[in-house]
């Protein structure tokens, strides 16, 4: 073996080694990172144990035809691979936006998915949301409705609660605009030991104020928050923050995107509350490791 080749090999070996140490490192504990796709969400959830739950895959914000950018395939299978995940437990859609659905049917078509839960609630006949429900049906994926109350338990002390939205009923109207399906989203609390960590979907002003009223603070409280509707300041009102009291938030948007977001409105209340916040346009995906006591943060780049 010459000796450049040797070099190489010998480089190689301690980056796979550097990278193996680095996964091992979190073994055994809940990992949830928000992955940085732009002005989209898609959220990774590791438990201890080894299952995998993928809420959302990013996509454009093109409601009219299905995600040119393959966000799914460029960006989320690459991440999936790199941890190691060949196998999805459980898919969970917060609602029927493109930014969310877009880049779900290319990720169901790299591998099996063990389940499809859907927090969808009224009827929404887009391109992407149809494409995603066409690859389902396709691969025969089991699939269910996602409504408060509705409880995972992953056998390894970490349960994920959807408690919103409501079961039945129509408690945020009947016509499908983007402020009634953003507050129909299907909102995820997962515990670990005394942990918890809080994923809003893009639930506004109104379906904080239904959960409210539905849960005791203790049920809501969380040491994560995952900012409702991309830090828009429709969402994640005072009253909100007061009762979920989190440590951490994090928010998921493209960097210079044209909606605002995260608002500074949203920022100087996170800021009020004393909330350490990461913005994946600045930070890149965040990366929040739980042992069910402490849970640390690190962002892949920026502060």
């Amino acid at each position: 073996m010459s000796c450049r080749r040797f070099l190489l090999v010998a480089i190689l070996g301690v980056f796979a080694l550097l990278t193996s140490c680095s996964h091992d490192a979190n073994r055994g504990k809940l990992t949830v990172t928000v992955i940085d796709v732009g002005q989209a969400d898609c959220i990774l959830v590791e438990t201890p144990s080894g299952h995998a739950m993928l809420i959302d895959g990013g996509g454009s914000n093109d409601e009219t035809q299905v995600d040119t950018r393959h966000v799914g395939l460029q960006t989320v299978v690459p991440y999936l691979r790199y941890r190691g995940i060949d196998r999805l437990d459980v898919v969970l859609l917060t609602h029927p936006h493109s930014d969310h659905c877009g880049g779900l049917p290319d990720i169901l078509r790299s591998m099996p998915v063990g389940q499809v839960l859907d927090g969808t609630v009224l009827p929404y006949p887009t391109p992407p949301y149809e494409h995603f429900l066409q690859t389902v049906q396709q691969f025969k994926i089991p699939y269910r409705v996602a409504r408060r109350g509705m409880r995972l338990d992953f056998q390894d002390g970490v349960t994920a609660l959807i408690v919103n939205p409501p079961a039945g009923g129509a408690a945020y109207g009947t016509t499908p605009d983007n402020t009634t399906m953003n507050n129909y989203s299907a909102v995820v609390r997962l515990t670990y030991g005394s942990t918890h960590i809080l994923l809003d979907g893009d639930a506004q002003t109104e379906a904080e104020q239904n959960m409210l009223a539905a849960y005791t603070p203790s049920e809501l409280t969380a040491d994560v928050l995952k900012c409702g509707h991309h830090g828009a300041a429709n969402a994640t009102s005072d009253e909100w923050l007061t009762a979920v009291h989190p440590t951490y938030a994090t928010i998921s948007c493209g960097l210079h995107n044209h909606f605002g977001h995260p608002s500074p409105l949203t920022v100087a209340r996170l800021q009020a509350h004393d909330i350490r916040t990461f913005v994946t346009a600045q930070s890149g995906a965040i990366v929040f490791v739980d042992d069910g006591q402490t849970i640390t943060a690190t962002p892949t780049h920026g502060k």
